[in-house]
């Protein structure tokens, strides 16, 4: 399976873009959502758009994040991966 992500960049942003691209589908192919575990096996192609330049990332992977599989509920990750800050509306 290949795994493909795009997103638009002004043409002075591509290499942030290229970045965020590897990272994106690195996470989604890595069982522990890693952002750098795959993102060196991301393949990339640029279109001229009329925004400023689409970046394609192409990787020959499964997707394995923990909120692709099968199975996985919303409420129990959150309840496994608590906030860390409080929600706005419980502020005093």
């Amino acid at each position: 399976m290949t795994l493909y992500y795009s997103r638009v960049s002004p043409r002075d942003a591509v290499a942030e873009v290229e970045a965020h691209v590897r990272a994106h589908l690195s996470a989604v192919a890595d069982g522990n959502d890693s952002p750098t575990s795959r993102a060196g096996e991301v393949r990339l192609r640029h279109e001229d758009h009329e925004e400023g330049v689409l970046v394609t990332g192409e990787l020959d992977a499964e997707a394995d994040a923990p909120y692709l599989r099968p199975g996985f509920t919303p409420a129990q990750d959150v309840e496994a991966n608590p906030l860390t800050v409080e929600p706005i509306g419980e502020r005093p």
